[in-house]
């Protein structure tokens, strides 16, 4: 509607018991022109501003608030001021509160809440309200007065009398598609309308609801209506047909004309019921989206959750009514990285949408980890006003994420060859253990076919069997001979399996291979040992920890009279008292259990074959473990025969006493005979007889130490634990009192105890006594030290004597042999070299820095400070 006049200086009164709504009204109306501003907290209130003041050119009402109703003030002001003005803005944009209203004689009515540009609206209507009541200021006729306010109404607005339109405004003909205001008269609403089924399910149609409500006794309150016309028409803001169009129809009784009539009311709900339709759809899509959909507002403090869907609460576990309220950081916990809640800080900051994964918490404390998008709305001003997010949990994608790149880890860092081709089997991928194991790297591996490790040494029927396995969908497993680059052989334990996909067809082949080279000649050397040990003439065993025999070679089970019988798995005790008497038994068992300790041992024992010939066997029994492993699983026995050797030593000990004692009679006699010869004469002869004296002296020396050696030799040596320093100090002792001219230190710690043989202390003295009978001093020093080393003990002899001569020294590193020309001379020395060779040590030699020499016996200490056990039974 538009006027010449002038609506300057415009009074209006706005009535709202809402503080907030008052100042609102001032803020926004104040801004859009001349108006100005009054505000009423209750009708009361505004009456007596009404009557007191004058002068308001329009009112502006809530509806329905705490002191305040709008239609009852309506009703209050046109008792007074049938022409002012009357605007009223409420929020209840429901059918019942327009009719009431307009039966009141509203002027207009505008709902908050339902137009971005409210405030512009309302504004339009106050000044093209306020520019009419100015301009018509003398108009009286009620009727014609309400005719011309109704006509600048957006709905549909009619006046009926029995069924028929007396008056229509102008959104009324432009609906029922009708040339003029003046057409509509005299219409039948029947014609143009007709009730929804639902809301004519009491049997009466429009015009039957339409006479009772003219006759006081029905009324309509926004009932779905239809057009009973087809005319095509722009109904609202979308272009339908008549029958698309969504109406609701209020009708209410117009008692102040006269004679009464019906006041109908058409809103054209066809929008509003489409865009319902559509934030249904949208909010139902968002309910049951399988992600998480959240909102926060972005215009409060802390950006709080004003929405959260089904799914949020699905995945967090976190009700809708604990999440909205609070900020969505309540996800986060102890193990969420700083690195992705800081990048949705940042987009936020900068209004930017962004998509993180991170890790959070639900409700119950458990992980899970979170697909986060988070996007910014803007409002019509380019704010932003909210922020939508998306939340998926992603957990068991980033476990096969994880799972799948361990084990492209566990791939890139086996020890075995891995490949994979496609369904031709060109090579698609090749780990770096296929390149070292082959010599082909990636590069020249990849799009060619396994072909290039073809060797020539497999038949072709191999590969056909391959192939025909393969592709049937079942895994292959076999051994092949292979050619690496450099075109050296090598064997390979080859396993190919088939990918299939979704439809059970062949995508692809992985294939593993493990180059068992070195194993295939540990096999065949293993093959030649078992020969070995099989044929071997001495008796072969092993047991396990359980003492159940791993294996028996042949002359094994043939001297147990076990011909023919696997003693694999069989108990050693069910054996042994078939073949042994208890005692004998029982020694064999605390032997076996000395070995699984660690120790290893060495005995002689005679033993009673299936024909009850007895034969003595030197016996080792040792700790049988795995290359490489630091682990004892069972016992292997060794069982030589020495039977005939022991009849020669005990003969050669016999013939050796015999001989020694010959010898010591007869030297015995010519040693008296030389001394009386000395005695009694002089000169050459008493000179000779001393020369025989010296040499039969030296004689019986050397067969003493010759039957030391031999006793040495005849038993197997056994070990004890010794006091190393203990034992110099008794030989220097021993040597102090028989040579008192010389002079003997020791070097040594307090104590030194070490598993050795006893007759260690016998070789230390052996070499104090050489050192002090061959200086050719006046007083010979000799000074013994013991040196405790980490692996090994060391006992050093030093002298200041001429030194050690050079053939005893060639006979003890095993140049030279024991002759008839050397006859005795070093024999000291090599009973020396025998006592550290039976205590697993050796004898070194090194000449002073001036005169002397210096004698060490290195004797080597295990890692338990104990040399293994030997023991002696005879």
């Amino acid at each position: 509607m538009s006027s010449s006049v002038d609506v300057a200086d415009c009074s209006v009164l706005v009535v709202a018991a809402d503080d907030g709504l008052a100042a609102t009204c001032r803020d926004r109306l104040e801004g859009w022109g001349s108006f100005q501003i009054t505000t009423a907290a209750s009708i009361r209130a505004a009456i007596e501003h009404l009557d007191a003041a004058g002068g308001v050119d329009c009112v502006v009402t809530d509806h329905d608030a705490p002191d305040v109703d709008g239609i009852a003030l309506l009703e209050a002001v046109r008792a007074r001021s049938p022409e002012l003005p009357v605007v009223l803005f409420t929020d209840a944009g429901s059918e019942t509160v327009a009719s009431r209203a307009i039966s009141a004689g509203v002027t207009e009515y505008v709902v908050r809440g339902e137009h971005a540009d409210e405030w512009d609206r309302l504004a339009t209507v106050i000044d093209d309200a306020v520019r009419y009541y100015r301009e018509h200021a003398t108009v009286a006729d009620p009727e014609a007065q309400v005719t011309t306010l109704l006509d600048a109404a957006r709905d549909t607005i009619a006046l009926v009398r029995d069924g028929r339109i007396e008056y229509c405004n102008q959104a009324g003909t432009a609906l029922f598609g009708l040339e003029s205001t003046e057409a509509a008269i005299g219409v039948h609403v029947g014609e143009l309308l007709s009730l929804d089924d639902a809301a004519s399910a009491d049997g009466r149609d429009l015009v039957d609801r339409i006479a009772a409500v003219q006759a006081g006794e029905d009324r309509l309150d926004g009932v779905d209506a239809t057009l009973a016309v087809d005319a095509g028409l722009d109904v609202g803001a979308s272009s339908v047909t008549a029958a698309e169009a969504a109406l609701e129809v209020t009708a209410t009784k117009v008692s102040w004309l006269d004679p009464p009539a019906a006041a109908l009311v058409v809103r054209d709900v066809t929008d509003r019921r489409v865009l319902a339709d559509d934030l249904a759809l949208k909010e139902r899509a968002m309910d049951d989206a399988p992600v998480g959909i959240t909102i926060a507002d972005a215009t409060r403090p802390d950006e709080p959750l004003v929405y959260v869907n089904e799914a949020f609460e699905r995945i967090t576990g976190v009700p809708v009514e604990e999440a909205v309220g609070r900020n969505c950081r309540f996800l986060q916990g102890e193990g969420t990285r700083e690195e992705p809640v800081a990048a949705l800080r940042e987009a936020i900051e900068a209004e930017e949408p962004v998509t993180v994964e991170l890790r959070n918490y639900r409700r119950d404390g458990t992980e899970f980890w979170n697909r986060v998008t988070i996007a910014p709305l803007f409002d019509d001003e380019g704010s932003v006003s909210h922020y939508v997010g998306f939340q998926q949990d992603v957990t068991e994608r980033k476990t096969t994420e994880r799972s799948l790149e361990r084990f492209r880890r566990a791939v890139e860092a086996a020890g075995h060859a891995v490949y994979m081709t496609d369904p031709d089997g060109t090579i698609t991928y090749v780990n770096p253990a296929f390149e070292e194991i082959t010599g082909y790297d990636a590069e020249a591996a990849i799009g060619r076919t396994p072909e290039i490790l073809n060797s020539g040494e497999m038949p072709s029927s191999y590969f056909e069997a391959l192939w025909e396995s393969i592709l049937d969908g079942e895994v292959w497993s076999e051994e092949v001979v292979n050619r690496r680059a450099s075109g050296e052989l090598y064997y390979g334990q080859q396993t190919i399996a088939p990918i299939t996909d979704a439809d059970g067809e062949v995508s692809a082949f992985v294939a593993v291979q493990i180059d068992v080279t070195e194993q295939k000649e540990r096999e065949e050397r293993l093959r030649h040992y078992e020969r070995a040990i099989e044929g071997a003439s001495d008796l072969i065993a092993a047991v396990d920890t359980d003492l159940e025999y791993l294996f028996a070679n042949e002359a094994y089970r043939t001297f147990h009279g076990l011909e023919g019988v696997d003693l694999r798995g069989v108990g050693l005790e069910t054996v042994l008292p078939d073949v042994l008497d208890a005692d004998e038994k029982e020694d064999v068992l605390r032997h076996v259990r000395a070995v699984l300790d660690g120790e290893t041992v060495h005995y002689q024992m005679t033993r009673t074959d299936a024909t009850d010939t007895a034969k003595t066997f030197e016996i080792h029994y040792y700790p049988l473990e795995p290359l490489g492993a630091d682990e004892i699983v069972g016992v292997v026995a060794t069982m030589r025969d020495v039977t005939a050797q022991r009849e020669r030593e005990q003969q050669l000990v016999v013939l050796d006493r015999l001989l020694r004692h010959n010898l010591h009679n007869d030297l015995n006699v010519v040693l008296g005979y030389a001394e009386t010869i000395a005695a009694e004469t002089s000169g050459d002869l008493e000179h000779g007889a001393e020369q025989i004296v010296v040499s039969a002296r030296r004689l019986l020396d050397q067969a003493d130490k010759q039957r030391e050696i031999v006793d040495l030799l005849a038993d197997p040596p056994s070990h004890e634990a010794v006091d190393v320093v203990s034992a110099v100090r008794r030989v220097v002792a021993n040597a102090s009192a028989d040579h008192p001219e010389a002079t003997l230190a020791v070097e040594a710690p307090d104590e030194v105890v070490l598993r050795t043989v006893p007759a260690l202390e016998r070789a230390i003295e052996e070499l104090v006594e050489n050192a002090l009978v061959h200086d050719d001093g006046d007083a010979a020093t000799v000074r013994v030290s013991v040196v405790d080393a980490e692996d090994a003990v060391e006992v050093r002899v030093a002298d200041d004597g001429p030194g050690i001569p050079e053939a005893e020294r060639a006979i003890l590193d095993g140049e030279e042999e024991i002759d008839p020309l050397l006859h005795g001379s070093g024999m000291g020395l090599w009973l020396v070299d025998r006592i550290a060779g039976r205590a697993g040590g050796s004898v070194q030699f090194e000449a002073c820095d001036s005169t002397g020499s210096v004698v060490t016996i290195v004797l080597p200490r295990s890692e338990d400070e104990a040399l293994p056990r030997e023991i002696a039974d005879r």
